[in-house]
């Protein structure tokens, strides 16, 4: 790998126990990338997540990241148990386990210090919910909770798992502006992981379609992986790219000229 490539997939198969569910997943993430990875429900898109994230271990192929990377990750909010009974700067100081700090008698795994957990919240606008618990406060609100406690750590690559399942739009809209920001203004690498495409479209810089049903895995630019043909493969259902007064608009279901 060079200097600036975070990771690098090569022939890589992914699946479980040995059995692949799918293969020939070659990509490169560099400093600055903003990778979305777009599939149906089932598709594998976790399975490739959690292979990246060095969870699940290739099944064949090779996947090579840069010595010491950190990951900052922010899981489905459905996985959190609802009565999870932290405060919200507690909840961010979790995203520090793992790191190495001195103690008595040597070093221990702990949790990020309170001042840097207080910077995250202030980071993301949410200084003021830092004492409240954490099941009180909205849906919106407790993804962005679940960035600030990524980001803590002060990763090398920001990993979102589908970020705005259960949001309403303003919500779902103030996340993705934010992480957008994080990516162009700051340099962070980020990867989205998204059942709909229209959640990285004009915001990935490359876009990664996968469904181990079509043995699909495909990578590129928005440009050059969005057209009706892959996508309608991907979603196994008719699906139209149009271009409408010069932007090109993803739309499920029969064409109106179909119809017509």
């Amino acid at each position: 790998m060079d200097s600036n490539t975070l990771l690098e997939a090569r022939d890589m198969a992914i699946g479980h126990g040995g059995r692949v569910i799918l293969d020939r997943i070659s990509f490169q993430l560099c400093d600055g990338d903003f990778l979305g990875i777009v599939g149906p429900n089932g598709a594998g898109k976790s399975t490739l997540l959690m292979t990246l994230l060095g969870n699940l271990s290739p099944v064949r192929g090779a996947l090579e990241r840069r010595p010491g990377l950190r990951f900052g990750y922010v899981p489905q909010r459905s996985r959190l148990d609802p009565i999870f009974p932290l405060s919200v700067v507690d909840m961010v100081k979790l995203g520090g386990m793992g790191t190495r700090t001195p103690g008595k008698g040597g070093w221990r795994l702990g949790c990020a210090s309170s001042s840097d957990a207080l910077a995250a919240l202030d980071g993301i606008g949410l200084a003021s919910l830092a004492r409240k618990r954490f099941s009180d406060l909205s849906g919106g609100q407790q993804q962005r909770v679940l960035v600030a406690r990524a980001l803590v750590r002060s990763p090398d690559v920001l990993v979102l798992d589908e970020p705005t399942a259960g949001m309403d739009l303003p919500s779902e809209r103030s996340l993705l502006d934010f992480v957008t920001d994080l990516n162009r203004n700051r340099g962070t690498a980020v990867i989205v992981v998204a059942h709909a495409i229209d959640l990285v479209t004009g915001r990935a810089s490359r876009i990664a379609l996968l469904n181990k049903d079509s043995s699909l895995f495909a990578v590129g630019t928005e440009a050059e992986i969005i057209s009706t043909e892959r996508l309608s493969d991907l979603y196994h259902a008719p699906i139209h790219v149009l271009d409408v007064d010069g932007e090109r608009v993803v739309r499920a279901g029969r064409n109106n000229k179909e119809d017509a």
